[in-house]
């Protein structure tokens, strides 16, 4: 067995991506963050009979540690995670073999390491474990948007007519992320300051040179715009990665809400198998028929004082709000 340290996204192996299950995983968008989003990103892959079968991405900012609790507490971290902010795990392979992994990174990291995003709640000597952040997602089962409001129980069906109507005379418009402009990176960042499990601020660039995976779909009242989605398709996955409102504007349309019936559509009709709606505002989302999906994270101190205080802190530093979900259709999916 074999573990190496990789400092650039296209040196890592061309198998990298085969273990990816999703894009954000990718050397293509890793190599993107590098160059739009630096934070000291390295990677280490884990090698079996000369054959890979664990990864893992890492990178260093500084955050609020208790950001659930909004407590200001500014902490240098090194991250186990996507450098942008997404649901998606920085773990790609074998989970059996994580634990090897990360033994081995806390040996050669120094400082907090947290872990986020994982699927599973692995249990590894010294380090605390908790919930972080849900995703919402769908697996869609429908043929059109017309299929899908037909499955809703009748209550949420006249909910999204009644909140679709104010949208009826707005001029929606789809186009390259390369047209992404000043206005629509204002509207970002306004969402951003509202966001309860804020992670980095990402640039202007980072958004005008996203790939042709990426497409941006904008909202216009007459001429003026009131919001905006990113959104991209991989393997089958549809995912809402970021967007943007003009909050003076929000309850006269609903834009928001009419934002994320864009994306499920959206998400629909390009015949996705599995829709990523993404993480917070989990009420609106599952009202839609979003179903949870719990994430974990896994907290380390290289220092065993901290360390002992960050075992003692794990009620701040995890997520702890309770949804319930709803029954939203007709039948069970």
């Amino acid at each position: 067995m074999e573990i190496i340290k990789v400092l650039k996204a296209f040196d890592l192996p061309e198998t990298w991506d085969s273990l990816a299950v999703d894009y954000f995983q990718t050397r293509e968008f890793l190599d993107h963050t590098e160059k739009y989003n630096p934070c000291k990103q390295r990677y280490y892959a884990l090698f079996q009979d000369g054959i890979l079968k664990t990864g893992l991405i890492l990178y260093t900012i500084k955050l609020d540690l208790f950001t659930y609790v909004s407590i200001s507490s500014p902490f240098r971290m090194n991250i186990v995670g996507i450098p942008c902010s997404v649901s998606s795990s920085g773990i790609i392979g074998s989970v059996k073999l994580l634990s090897r992994l990360i033994e081995h990174i806390k040996k050669k990291e120094k400082g907090l390491l947290l872990a986020l995003n994982l699927d599973s709640k692995p249990i590894i000597d010294g380090f605390v474990c908790g919930r972080t952040l849900p995703t919402i997602v769908m697996t869609s089962r429908f043929q059109s948007w017309e299929s899908y409001m037909k499955s809703l129980r009748a209550d949420y069906r006249r909910r999204i007519k009644r909140l679709s109507r104010p949208f009826s005379g707005i001029k929606m418009k789809q186009e390259g992320c390369s047209c992404f402009d000043e206005q629509m990176y204002n509207q970002y960042l306004d969402v951003l300051k509202r966001s309860k499990g804020k992670l980095e601020t990402l640039s202007l660039d980072f958004f005008q040179n996203l790939s042709s995976n990426f497409n941006l779909t904008t909202y216009y009242n007459q001429e003026k715009l009131i919001g905006w989605f990113i959104s991209t398709v991989f393997r089958e996955k549809y995912y809402f990665f970021l967007g943007g409102i003009d909050y003076g504007m929000n309850k006269q349309f609903n834009t928001y809400l009419n934002i994320l019936f864009g994306v499920l559509r959206e998400g629909i009709e390009k015949k996705a198998s599995y829709i990523d709606l993404g993480q917070t505002a989990e009420i609106p989302k599952l009202r839609m028929g979003g179903k949870l999906v719990e994430k974990s994270m896994l907290g380390y101190h290289s220092n065993w004082i901290l360390r002992k205080l960050l075992i003692a802190g794990k009620g701040l530093l995890e997520y702890s709000t309770i949804v319930q979900e709803p029954r939203v259709f007709r039948e069970t999916i």
